[in-house]
Formats: C-alpha cells, structure tokens, sequence
C-alpha cells in the first residue's frame, strides 16, 4: 500500500502557486486578520471604504470580498468552518507559524455564504458564484452541500465553467448515495474523503454514522479526516481540526490552483482531466476501491506531485507505445543508451521534482545514443524521447545507483 498523502511535499518542489491566480472559498467566512493570511486575502482594488459603489458592481465597499449571509462587507468568520478550509488551500508557507496550504502564493478571495450556524440559503451560494467568476477568481472552493436541486444554482455552475472558472465541491458525509449539490453537478469536480489508513473516510472521528458521500458523480477523493486548521477566533491556535468531505475538498482547490500556476490557459475539463489521470488507484480499500472508476474513490485518490509532474513531462503531448525506445542498461551507474524504432528528434532526463536536468537533440536516428549520467545523484528519473512536430513522446523510468 503506498503512503496514504498527496505528496505535497514534492509537489512544491515543481510548483508553489502565482498571486496572479485568485481561488474564491464559499463558505463561512474568514479570520481576516490572521497571521497565516498576511497578503493573500483578494483586495478589490476598484472600491473605497466610502459607502458607494464605487466600481459599480452591486455591492458597496466590497474591498475583500463579501458576505452574503448578511449582505454586508464585512465576511469575517463567525463559525469556525471557513477558517479551517481556507488554510488548507492557502495559509502561509516558511513563516514559522502553524501550517502551509497547498498553494503558498494564490489570492483568497473571501466569498461568506454560511451563517454563524454553518446554515446557508442557495441564493447566498448562487450569488456568490457570479460574484467570484466576475471578480476574476479562476477556481471556486465549495465545501457545502444541499440535498435540493437548483436550476439557478446549476446556471450559476454554468456560468463559471463556460468562463474557464473550476469549481471543486465536496460529497458531503452522510455515508451514502444521497446527491448533494454543487457536487452533483456535471461541471464541478466532485471530492470525497479518505482517512489515515487511505480507505474512504466511514466514519469520520466525530461520529459513529459518518461517513464519506459516494454516488457515479465523484471525481476523486483526498484525505479528510483529523485534518488540523487555523482558528476562527485565535492568531495562536493551532490545535484545533475537522474531518470531512469539507476538507478533502479544499486540498483539490488548492492543487487546482497550483495547475493553472503551471499553465493559466488550462479549462476546468484539463483540470479535472489531470486530476483524474494522475490520482493513485486502488488504495488502501480492496473492497470498496475496485480497479479503474468506482463510486466510492472516483478515479482515485489525488497526487499532488503526480499531477504536477505529468504536466511538466507532458507539455501537451500524447504517449507513444514504449516498445519503440530502448533504453539499458537499466539501473546503470555510469551511462545509458538509447535507441529509437522511428524518428524522435529530442531526449530530456527529468527527476521526480519535475526539473529538467538534461535535454538533448537527436540528430542521426539510426545511431546508438550514450548517455553519460555518472554525475546525476543516486535515484529515479525519467528519459523522455519526443517527435517535436507530432508532439508524440515516449517516457520510461530508469534507475541510477
């Protein structure tokens, strides 16, 4: 069984995040003046604390963000639950202070659409879609659910993905197929819950009858259960931690934004496809877990740094079969060499962070290439040999010792 985490930690080494992209949290607000979210809360840089609209977007002095609950400007977190997530996608990295989110550089933007509570109405959560997608933000993170359909809340989901907006919402933890919306969606990228042992979360610690949402509409899961977090009503508590589809969820908000930190052109159907395509199949459950898509996993639980580094190695290209290179010895200590079938025309060596250590052009195909890798430290890289105007590549793992 692999380790039952994301891989963050060699995730940043390919991708840390760009301020350039704004993540919206809907949810219950935000510690505003929290340490861990010095410079990363979205300012709105066309309205003035002067009681009028001034950029004339309906709402008057919505200088970091809004909140919906009460109609007002002011979207500090009155329950505990929008603190939480938004430190998972974005707190402060390397300050010496409590946690890193996913991504350390994002803009937050602070959308309040749950009451003191943790109660919200479809039309606060509605609103503040249109909100987040006309103020620029290019992923929405929804950790809530109604068990309701909406038709003006599936125009808003609309809205956001025909405006190249992802939107990541969670199953919910009821522990059963029940439909919960935004997730339910077709256009949003549905997120359920793993636990420690890197089985589906049932049930969460604080209850018995917990448990992690599953149905034919989830995409992928993530860990979610003793999930420590910021506090709502502390600078110093980091203590604190929540279990749920609520938290599994921000963690693929936040890995979303660090794809689009890689390429700011990518769709939200790139997004789910990356997500998709690199998430770790069969993980710790053999019952519930089956190979390929199932209705408890998805398509399995997400690798941050497989993600980042499919993107790295792919670069839009499409794979060849791997029977047309031949590349040995394999593990070697001093060289390798290679050999190409047909015509490629480039080979790079890459590590498993996504840096690029050598590259290559192949002038004469029909010779053995020797590659000297005496120099590279011990471990596992990856030689990918491509066809620059076919786009076409062939990547293979190799061992140096």
């Amino acid at each position: 069984m692999d380790d039952a985490d994301i891989d963050m930690e060699l995730a940043w080494e390919i991708e840390q995040g760009d301020p350039s992209i704004i993540v919206a949290v809907l949810d219950a607000g935000l510690r505003m003046g929290h340490p861990e979210f010095a410079g990363r809360i979205w300012n709105n840089s066309l309205e003035m604390n002067d009681g009028t609209d001034g950029d004339d977007n309906g709402f008057i002095d919505d200088i970091e963000g809004w909140d919906f609950a009460n109609d007002d400007n002011d979207p500090t977190d009155d329950h505990g639950h929008g603190t939480n997530v938004t430190g998972i996608i974005g707190a402060n990295a390397n300050n010496n202070l409590g946690y890193a989110g996913v991504d350390w550089n994002c803009k937050l933007m602070v959308c309040k659409i749950l009451d003191q509570n943790g109660s919200g109405l479809y039309s606060w959560w509605t609103d503040a879609i249109y909100y987040a997608v006309d103020n620029g933000a290019k992923v929405i993170n929804m950790s809530v659910g109604g068990s309701g359909f909406s038709n003006s809340m599936q125009e808003a989901v609309d809205y956001a993905y025909n405006g190249g907006v992802t939107i990541v919402a969670c199953m919910m933890n009821e522990n059963n197929q029940v439909s919960y919306y935004p997730a339910k969606y077709q256009k949003t990228i549905a997120v359920g819950a793993t636990d420690a042992s890197d089985i589906r979360a049932a049930p969460f610690f604080w209850s018995s009858e917990s448990g992690s949402n599953y149905g034919a509409h989830i995409d992928v899961v993530a860990p979610g259960n003793y999930i420590y977090g910021l506090s709502y009503s502390s600078n110093t508590n980091y203590n604190s931690y929540w279990g749920g589809t609520s938290q599994a969820t921000p963690l693929v908000s936040g890995l979303s934004a660090l794809l689009l930190s890689q390429d700011p052109g990518r769709t939200p159907d790139d997004i789910r496809a990356i997500l998709r395509d690199t998430a770790e199949d069969q993980v710790g459950d053999t019952f519930e877990d089956v190979e390929g898509f199932d209705v408890y996993y998805g398509y399995g639980r997400v690798n941050a740094h497989q993600a980042l580094l499919e993107s790295v190695l792919s670069n839009n290209q499409s794979y060849g079969d791997d029977s047309q290179v031949s590349i040995f010895p394999n593990p070697s200590s001093d060289y390798l060499y290679v050999q190409g079938e047909i015509a490629f025309d480039e080979i790079s060596i890459v590590n498993m962070a996504g840096a690029v250590l050598y590259r290559k052009e192949i002038l004469s195909h029909s010779e053995l290439l020797k590659i000297d890798i005496s120099d590279l430290p011990k471990g596992l890289y990856i030689i990918s040999v491509s066809e620059k105007d076919t786009k076409m590549i062939v990547a293979k793992k190799v061992i140096k010792n």
